[in-house]
């Protein structure tokens, strides 16, 4: 039965120290790839520096404007300026004016006038550099092909006045209009430069405003304020200025010219009715002048002065109404053919309140689709509902526009009327006085007529002149001093931080990739079985002799400890009388061979009397570590010749230290040992000897193990660090689960405590090429591992 204790420790207890965290071990796991460490800290240093180099700065440039709210220009209530300011002023929207100044359109008009689309670069040590304004040459382009879209027309200072297009000899001179595969364009001379290699990038307006606009932030910084801040990032501090100077220019300009569209409109309307009532009152007062010298008429009786007084100020009323007739006349008319381009009626010579209130509205509504028609599209539902505004203000102003007209077509009758009454009363007036009174009553009502147009037509223009931009500037564009990216000290820290974080993920890798055991507590959860003793790594110098491997047990050395401790450590194996001990591992190379040596020479220097006896008879590999001949043995006894006692060898480690080779290589290693001599041959040896140890075949590549097993006390199973297999663990757990091997426990080998213990990594060989290994790989193992079969 195999014991459970490991110096008095119960496997609950192991179970319940694995569940602590030991942070020293999980720090200590890192130590065996120090290197990695300031390795990559370093590259990620230097490729820090050189992204530095490379990059350029980027600079931030803020403004700020105040969207101004109505507000009068001027003057008392009933005021002209007034009247013109609600007229041509109104409300204005935050959050439409953010979307304006965010419009493509205002963008490629920036674009456009800054000539942006063609841009200059040159190189500066590691670094690109943008010469806005300061190359040595500029481009006017006329045509540019789609190759001069996608790549960059490279060209070559000779001179302040020569040059050299890309790679060709020619050397050109500036002023000249070309034609090439880039398009066609005219070098002009630039401002004096010590750049010399000139790239010179053409940008499609379009593409160039979309990436302009997102680098352009517009923020309200207090929701309670009409106040807005214009933020712009790039990498050249004059460029981001003047983006933002000529974007503001455009937006105020674009604001002032939809204000002054109703009054521009109006301003042509009066000029029209000007022109054809300057040219009929003329006539009027040429028949005046021709009358009087045909008829002689000086002075007319005060009756018909009477008369015609009473004419005249009735015609003025007539003229009144036919003058508000035909206005009527022209907003039915703009109405109906509202954005096909008519002209806008002047809404303020209209005495009707409500006609100009609605007028006034369709104006604003108007402007307002214009506005959201330049930022969204035709099916945006802010503009649907502008649109079904429109149409409901439309239909209210028509609907208006006809009871005024029926209304002025009344008084127009009455005034008609009394005219006739005033006309038969004239008819009394002897002819010539009655004649020159009605050419006197046309010239009369010319005069008013003209004299109310000019006076209209000087208030139009003084409002149109009035008109102010509805925003302010508050703050100039000012660019910050230092650049915003990249920041230097984030990215040296970033970079130092992935120097440090990259190794420790590849090394986590590579500790999830490893298979292999690496820690005694993976041995004990996995096979529930009890580890005997540790042994630690025993470099050996490359080129060695096999028995180097064999420790001086006199010495004070770390492994030789152990093997005193492990020597110890065999009282508790079963009931303490173990003497017949076999060693087995699941594959090659786990150092079976080597503990056995070791431990048999541990017990001899103990006063023990033991025999090794080396029962690997696929693989031998016990008399080179001996240094010992191998002619006869183990396999000589098995098949029956001679007495085991003829073939038994004295160590040179110590005279009580006897071996029993493995001998010639047999041909049926299995059937040779279960033909019923092994046991006999133990139970004779057992007499003679303290302690029997066997080092036999891997158990997880041949059977042989299995075999010698039956007729052993105890077995110890080699599990070597780094090495073994964790699927091989498995099968050790289901030995001992199913009790296949007497007293059966474990010897944990080849642990490396310089680089942590339970946590290194290595690459060898796993032993499957059992039968197939060359000799020469042993000697590449001992370099590297320790204990080899």
């Amino acid at each position: 039965m195999i014991d459970t204790k490991i110096n008095g420790m119960q496997p609950s207890f192991l179970e319940e120290e694995e569940q602590e965290f030991n942070l020293r071990e999980y720090i200590n796991r890192y130590f065996r790839y120090w290197y990695l460490f300031p390795v990559f800290i370093v590259l990620a240093l230097t490729g820090a520096f050189f992204y530095l180099q490379i990059t350029q700065p980027v600079y931030s440039t803020k403004s700020s404007i105040l969207i101004k709210e109505e507000k009068s220009i001027g003057g008392s209530q009933g005021d002209i300026l007034t009247e013109m300011s609600s007229e041509f002023g109104g409300n204005k929207v935050v959050e439409n004016e953010l979307e304006i100044l965010k419009s493509q359109t205002l963008m490629e008009q920036v674009v456009k006038e800054l000539n942006l689309d063609v841009s200059y670069t040159s190189k500066e040590g590691l670094r690109t550099v943008n010469l806005y304004k300061r190359s040595p040459i500029t481009l006017t382009a006329e045509v540019i092909t789609p190759l001069g879209l996608e790549e960059p027309l490279t060209i070559h200072m000779v001179d302040s006045t020569h040059f050299r297009f890309n790679n060709e000899d020619k050397v050109f001179q500036v002023g000249q209009r070309f034609n090439n595969a880039w398009g066609a364009f005219v070098v002009n001379k630039g401002k004096d430069s010590e750049y010399k290699d000139i790239k010179v990038h053409f940008s499609d307006v379009k593409a160039l405003a979309e990436a302009i606009l997102g680098r352009l932030s517009i923020t309200q910084p207090n929701i309670k304020s009409t106040v807005l801040e214009l933020t712009y990032e790039d990498t050249d501090i004059q460029r981001s200025k003047d983006i933002l100077n000529k974007l503001l220019d455009v937006y105020v300009q674009a604001s002032l010219n939809d204000k002054n569209t109703e009054a521009s409109n109006t301003l042509k309307f009066i000029e029209n009715r000007l022109g054809l009532i300057t040219e009929e009152l003329g006539d009027v007062e040429k028949n005046v002048e021709t009358y009087k010298t045909n008829a002689g008429i000086t002075d007319i009786s005060s009756e018909s002065k009477l008369f015609l007084e009473n004419i005249k100020e009735n015609d003025a009323q007539l003229n009144e109404v036919n003058t508000k007739l035909s206005i009527l006349e022209s907003v039915d008319n703009y109405i109906q053919n509202a954005g096909e381009g008519a002209v806008a009626p002047a809404t303020y010579m209209i005495d009707d309140p409500v006609l100009v209130s609605l007028l006034t509205r369709f104006n604003e509504l108007e402007l307002q689709r214009e506005r959201y028609a330049r930022t969204t599209t035709t099916k945006n539902p802010l503009l649907e509902t502008i649109n079904t505004q429109l149409e409901g203000t439309r239909q209210s102003i028509r609907e208006n526009v006809q009871n005024l007209k029926r209304g002025m077509a009344v008084t127009k009758r009455n005034l008609e009327n009394i005219n006739n009454r005033f006309s038969a009363g004239l008819r009394a007036i002897p002819k010539k006085e009655r004649e020159f009174v009605g050419i006197k009553r046309q010239q009369s009502i010319k005069e008013e007529l003209y004299l109310y147009l000019l006076q209209k037509r000087e208030e139009t223009a003084l409002g149109y002149a009035a008109t102010v931009s509805d925003s302010r500037l508050i703050d100039a564009p000012v660019t910050t001093s230092q650049p915003i990216k990249p920041k230097r000290a984030f990215i040296w820290l970033g970079a130092l931080a992935g120097g440090i974080a990259i190794p420790v993920l590849l090394i986590n890798l590579l500790f999830m990739l490893n298979n292999t055991v690496q820690r005694r507590e993976e041995i004990e959860k996995v096979t529930h079985s009890s580890i005997l003793g540790e042994v630690g790594q025993m470099n050996t110098p490359a080129g060695a002799p096999a028995d180097d491997n064999i420790i001086k047990m006199t010495s004070r050395t770390a492994v030789a400890e152990q093997f005193r401790a492990l020597r110890t450590n065999l009282q508790y194996l079963g009931d303490g009388s173990c003497r017949i001990l076999m060693f087995t591992s699941s594959i090659g190379g786990e150092g079976k061979s080597f503990v056995s040596v070791n431990l048999a020479a541990s017990l001899a220097y103990s006063d023990k009397k033991v025999l090794l006896i080396g029962l690997d008879l696929r693989k031998p590999t016990l008399h080179e570590r001996l240094s010992l001949p191998n002619k006869t043995g183990a396999s000589n006894c098995l098949i029956g010749q001679g007495n085991y006692e003829d073939y038994i060898q004295q160590t040179d480690v110590h005279p009580k230290f006897h071996v029993l080779t493995s001998g010639p290589i047999p041909p049926n290693p299995s059937e040779l040992l279960s033909n019923g001599r092994l046991p006999v041959m133990l139970a004779e040896l057992r007499k003679e000897y303290d302690y029997i140890l066997i080092d036999s075949p891997p158990f997880g590549l041949v059977t042989d193990s299995a075999l010698i097993a039956e007729h052993v006390d105890a077995t110890l199973y080699i599990v070597r660090f780094n090495y073994t297999l964790l699927d091989h663990l498995k099968r050790i757990g289901e030995l001992h689960k199913a009790r296949r091997f007497q007293n059966l426990s474990i010897i944990f080998n080849g642990v490396n405590y310089g680089i942590g213990y339970g946590y290194g990594y290595g690459y060898g060989g796993y032993g499957y090429g059992y039968y197939k290994e060359e000799k020469s790989e042993k000697g590449s193992r001992l370099k590297k591992l320790v204990g080899m079969n």
